[in-house]
């Protein structure tokens, strides 16, 4: 039976049961609960998990000691390299000569900023908060030749094995190291997730599958998760001592091709620095928009656009997109409509880009970009 047909039987089944303990007035909320609850998973887990739209990447916050000028200036360059490193999706913008002279001036390209003080710690830490201009920053990237990421990314399943006193398990998404990666991939604008290890996943895969880089077992045990870029590794525990190092190596499996890292001797932070920046380099060539290779024009065909309430929002959609700079009719047919695109980038980031949304189907792609318009 195909999974889209177990999971709508099993949907069923569960509302039928639900509506029935409600009919009934079972005094028990134990049953009732439950079945909320495993409706609540399946939901979760048979919508499959494409992009994240990303928040705030114009936006940083960074810790600061006072807030005399010198102090205020070199918070404003921190705070616009965080920016920068979270459009491009990768570090290695930092290095780029322009780049660096616009961080010598951050104050052209800052919006507004302030202060607050962050109550949870310690000793009270100081925080300066800012907002950069959104086309500023994109001008500054485009006359460095950096390519732009727009807010739809991919998210990055994390498959990690861990041998702590000679046995091995994978990490799961309630302990403490998830943490860490949601931070450090914060840092550079990109979603990440670690997989649920309950029933399903520990029948699909085991810790020696993780631990050997079995690609076939971790790409057909991430196939619920619906994340194309998987990062799967190996890591083995120092002694505390020793302030707890890994060691190990960490590999990114995206569209079948594999690229990987060794780990030698880094903390939690410098693990999950790793793995973003392993990340971030791989996802942004894919996705970042890049002007200097412009193609110009591409024609979409859009199906199902059978009033204006779609139309407002297809072209609402696309204009969002990084990679489409105007869009027009070209013509009208009943529900189908062709549009011409003036793009940023090539037609495969194009379709990239459109691949990541849950708006358009694609029905054919390549000369011929046919897709199929479904309201939120």
């Amino acid at each position: 039976m195909p999974v889209a047909t177990q999971y709508k039987a099993f949907y069923q089944e569960l509302m039928s049961q639900l509506i029935l303990s409600l009919m009934l007035g079972i005094r028990s909320g134990g049953r009732i609960v439950c079945l909320a609850l495993s409706l609540l998973v399946l939901v979760a887990l048979s919508a499959p998990t494409e992009a994240a739209m990303v928040k705030g990447l114009y936006s940083q916050e960074v810790p600061i000691t006072g807030q005399s000028y010198k102090e205020r200036s070199d918070a404003m360059s921190r705070a616009l390299a965080g920016v920068l490193v979270k459009v491009a999706g990768q570090r290695e913008v930092l290095s780029n000569p322009v780049v660096q002279s616009a961080l010598a001036k951050p104050e052209t390209y800052i919006r507004k900023f302030g202060f607050r003080t962050d109550e949870a710690s310690l000793n009270r830490q100081q925080i300066f908060q800012a907002t950069f201009d959104e086309q500023a920053v994109n001008r500054l990237l485009r006359s460095a030749n950096v390519a732009i990421w727009g807010q739809s990314r991919p998210s990055t399943l994390v498959w990690l094995a861990m041998e702590n006193a000679g046995r091995r398990s994978i990490v799961n998404a309630s302990e403490t190291l998830p943490g860490v990666f949601a931070e450090s991939f914060q840092e550079r604008g990109l979603p990440v997730l670690f997989p649920l290890m309950d029933f399903e996943d520990s029948a699909a895969i085991a810790a020696v599958d993780v631990w050997g880089g079995f690609s076939d077992k971790i790409q057909d045990a991430s196939r619920r998760y619906g994340s194309e870029s998987i990062l799967a590794g190996r890591l083995s525990r120092s002694l505390p001592q020793d302030n707890e190092l890994f060691y190990g190596r960490l590999s990114l499996i995206f569209r079948g091709v594999s690229q990987s890292v060794a780990v030698n001797g880094l903390d939690a932070v410098g693990v999950t620095r790793l793995a973003a920046d392993l990340a971030g380099s791989t996802l942004s060539r894919h996705y970042a928009i890049d002007v200097s290779d412009a193609s110009g024009k591409a024609l979409l065909v859009v199906e199902n656009v059978s009033s204006l309430e779609d139309y407002a929002g297809l072209y609402k959609y696309l204009e969002r997109m990084t990679a489409v700079r105007e869009v027009s009719v070209h013509k009208v047919r009943g529900s189908t409509l062709t549009l011409d695109l003036t793009i940023d980038g090539s037609v495969s980031q194009l379709v990239d880009a459109l691949a990541l949304g849950r708006n358009l189907q694609a029905v054919t792609t390549g000369e011929s970009m046919v897709y199929r318009w479904f309201r939120s």
